[in-house]
């Protein structure tokens, strides 16, 4: 593990493995560097990447100075890049992906290219209506320190099969997870309205928006907005879901690198 220091002062943990065009790996919710799913994206990325996964602030080996914000994030982002030597690709998963295409948005020549999966705004006014009563909830549990009840409600609310959030507290890494609930908050404000419109129009770097075919509707119509702003068509990923298999993602990736450069 290696660490540096935010522009807020914010410690980050990172990690580095393979070698390649530089990629930052941006995490979604209820995760961090060492969980079992997210090495794994790593050990595949890093056979034709020099790949940086980190811990987002709040989590794992990082610190977590408040006030959080959107642009804390972009920064944290950016201290990365920094740390794979001042430019590089992003890959953004889930609520990691509208973190990406912000950092896109601000980062400018340093962002070589990004890839979006399942950005996981809310689609519409109506599901944004729906999501705030369970943002409540969640933010209720936290703030009772019930941050296991906390964790299973967020993903029961986003759809995951009841006997799955039943059983997490019996699965390895139960403790972990429940060490994020903090960051339920971060991941909720993230996503909590619709994508603005415009949200990726500007970016001046390559853009792919990439959504699982088994993926729900919701994140199908975010990602035809999102890449319709930036006169793209969003391309979806066959037989995937929003856990998409790392081997599958890995060419979508490369498509990013210009030909010579891997």
């Amino acid at each position: 593990m290696n660490t540096t220091t935010s522009q807020d002062g914010t410690i980050l943990a990172y990690e580095i493995a393979g070698s390649g065009p530089p990629l930052v790996y941006i995490t979604g919710a209820c995760c961090h560097r060492t969980f079992a799913p997210v090495r794994q994206d790593v050990k595949v990325f890093a056979t034709r990447f020099r790949i940086l996964s980190y811990d987002r602030r709040g989590r794992g080996g990082s610190g977590d100075r408040q006030p959080w914000s959107l642009e804390r994030e972009v920064e944290d982002v950016e201290a990365m890049i920094d740390a794979l030597g001042g430019s590089a690709f992003l890959y953004g998963h889930s609520s990691g992906a509208i973190i990406a295409l912000e950092a896109a948005r601000e980062l400018g020549a340093r962002v070589l290219g990004s890839v979006l999966y399942d950005a996981s705004w809310v689609a519409d006014s109506a599901e944004a209506e729906t999501y705030a009563a369970l943002r409540d909830e969640v933010d209720g549990l936290v703030e009772r320190g019930k941050g296991g009840a906390a964790i299973r409600r967020f993903l029961g609310g986003i759809g995951m099969p009841r006997v799955f959030t039943t059983m997490l507290p019996l699965l390895p890494g139960w403790r972990r997870m429940r060490a994020l609930a903090p960051t339920l908050r971060y991941d909720m404000a993230l996503t909590a309205s619709p994508p603005q419109p415009g949200v990726a129009a500007g970016i001046a770097s390559p853009l792919r928006v990439l959504v699982g075919e088994k993926s729900p509707a919701s994140l199908h119509a975010v990602a035809t907005s999102v890449a319709g702003d930036a006169g793209l068509t969003p391309r979806t990923v066959p037989g995937q879901d929003h856990m998409v298999d790392a081997r599958v993602l890995l060419p979508e990736l490369l498509a990013l690198v210009p030909k010579g450069a891997v």
